[in-house]
């Protein structure tokens, strides 16, 4: 055969793709709007509607209304009942790209918000989007974007508040079955009536697996999200420093057990620094996590969040007590559990940590009295412990004592009360001691706490929990 012809023949072909391709394109385009906007409709306090779908050979566009009534997910706040905005959405059919993200694919798209009704509440650059979003579809369904918003300002004049930001930037990627996404905000200024606030860079980063829009419809996944904060000072008017917290970090993350029919959900806080005026934290840490929590009562609760948002608290209090009759002996039988496994942090005058547990076991069913208080108790294990240098239960002590006399003697001599106070503080700590709440060990005081079958062991000493309360 002629290899010319060859290929001039696949050279037709290729040509032929590129140009009727795009054309099946634009009902996926239609398609994939309208699936976005039914999901957004079925969330609470949200709504969303296509203005307007152009198609043409090689390209398409949109406008779509988006709202949101704030008003009702908070009906006490000073913020406008609905606020909307218009999208508008321009796509490029494949499979040759030209515009937006450059290269081959089934589509490339943009799509930013300019709608000069949000300028009634926020400020930003004239003849700039507010948000901007640009992206491409591959040949494989999976989408990439990047996307931006503009630095603003939002000023209440009732509240005398007044918020500043900085510039905004993210990017994503969507599978059939994975998200993930990164943002970063380079900082923050809110002026409030006595003080002002500087926030530093903010980073977000989260991954789910699952599809996007099952998830958005309340469907339970598995995934991680984490928020980074390099710092927050807060000032007075004078521009004295309240506090300064250096490197916030949290992390949450969510994951099903082997069978799935329970969720385990993990929460990290930690803070590198925190000072005020007669106040120093270093290198706090608290991990917390709530384990086998049954599957289709979180799908339930979800779902009942759903229907019930705009309604009366009357009304969510009939729907959570119908939701909790419905699932709660299932929800009892996954036998969860809250745990503390670290909570510990530096100060001037010492160390602390301690941990928790507190698990509800062996309950098959509910007795006629669910407000029987020894049920509960003879089914709920609990393990504690907190361990403090003794420096520090002493400084702690004096603090409580000092809030105390403040009180009970307004107006008098600040020195003399702090006095008075590291005078008394020892006298509380060997009360606690007496009592038995706390033991003595070398440095450190302890307290260590164990909870079953209805009976504690506190600090080694055993009782009925009767008792104990």
């Amino acid at each position: 055969m002629n290899k010319k012809g060859l290929l001039g023949g696949v050279g037709i072909v290729i040509v032929a793709a590129a140009l009727i391709a795009p054309k099946f394109v634009a009902p996926q385009v239609e398609d994939t709007l309208k699936q976005h906007v039914e999901v957004i409709n079925a969330l609470p306090a949200y709504k969303a509607s296509v203005v307007s779908f152009d198609s043409g050979w090689f390209s398409s566009s949109a406008t779509i209304s988006l709202g949101a009534d704030f008003g009702s997910l908070h009906p006490d706040a000073s913020v406008p009942d609905d606020v909307s905005v218009e999208v508008v959405v321009n796509v490029q059919h494949g499979p040759v790209l030209m515009r937006f993200a450059p290269g081959l694919g089934m589509a490339s798209f943009e799509a930013f918000a300019n709608d000069d009704g949000l300028r009634e509440y926020l400020d930003w650059e004239e003849n700039t989007p507010f948000y901007h979003l640009t992206g491409s579809a591959g040949f494989s369904g999976g989408i990439s974007y990047n996307d931006s918003i503009v630095p603003f300002s939002f000023k209440s004049d009732e509240e005398q508040t007044e918020l500043t930001t900085l510039s905004y930037e993210g990017e994503g990627e969507i599978s059939l079955d994975e998200f993930s996404y990164e943002g970063e905000l380079e900082g923050a200024e809110v002026l409030l009536s006595d003080q002002s606030i500087s926030i530093g860079k903010l980073k977000l980063e989260t991954e789910a697996k699952g599809d996007i829009l099952e998830i958005m419809k309340g469907e339970l996944y598995e995934g991680d999200m984490s928020i980074k904060l390099n710092e927050i000072i807060a000032y007075q008017p004078d521009d004295v420093e309240l506090f300064k917290l250096k490197d916030f970090g949290l992390e949450f993350v969510n994951y099903f057990s082997d069978d799935k029919k329970r969720m385990n959900i993990d929460m990290n806080y930690s803070v590198d620094s925190l000072e005020a005026e007669d106040f120093d934290l270093e290198d706090l840490k608290l991990k917390m996590a709530f384990h086998n929590i049954d599957s289709e009562f979180l799908f339930a609760y979800n779902q009942m969040v759903k229907q019930v948002y705009d309604q009366n608290p009357d009304e969510i209090e009939v729907a959570t007590q119908k939701l909790v009759k419905e699932n709660l002996p299932q929800l009892l039988q996954a036998e969860p559990e809250f745990v503390i496994s670290e909570f510990s942090g530096e100060m001037e005058p010492g160390n602390f940590k301690g941990n928790l547990s507190a698990k509800l076991v062996g309950i098959s069913q509910l007795p006629d009295n669910i407000e029987n208080i020894d049920f509960w108790l003879s089914s709920l294990i609990v393990d504690s412990s907190i361990a403090i240098d003794k420096p520090l239960l002493k400084w702690i002590a004096e603090q409580q004592m000092l809030s105390t006399l403040r009180i009970q003697k307004p107006g008098a001599d600040e020195a003399e009360l702090q006095e008075m106070a590291e005078q008394q503080a020892p006298t509380m700590i060997n009360m606690y001691l007496e009592q038995g709440l706390l033991q003595e060990e070398d440095d450190v005081y302890r307290s260590e706490f164990l909870m079953e079958d209805g009976w504690g062991v506190l600090n080694g000493y055993r009782m009925p929990l009767t008792k104990m309360m």
